[in-house]
């Protein structure tokens, strides 16, 4: 998996993981629902939804002190 500059490129195995992870979601999600009901998914999706944006945060600040030192 090398690119034309002889660096890496992701974009496959990226793919991959994320098709996967939406696989397992959909089942865990439905398993927790049959289990539950609705109320702890909804809950574990708005849980996810927050770490997710948390991280997005983070790396947001991380990449604008990456290009204050350049």
């Amino acid at each position: 998996m090398k690119n034309i500059n002889g660096q890496r490129d992701y974009t496959e195995a990226l793919s991959a993981t994320l098709s996967f992870l939406a696989v397992n979601l959909l089942w865990i999600f439905f398993a927790v629902w049959l289990l539950y009901g609705i109320v702890p998914v909804l809950l574990f999706a708005i849980v996810m939804n927050h770490m997710i944006n948390r991280l997005e945060a983070r790396l947001l600040v991380a990449e604008r002190r990456v290009d204050r030192k350049i």
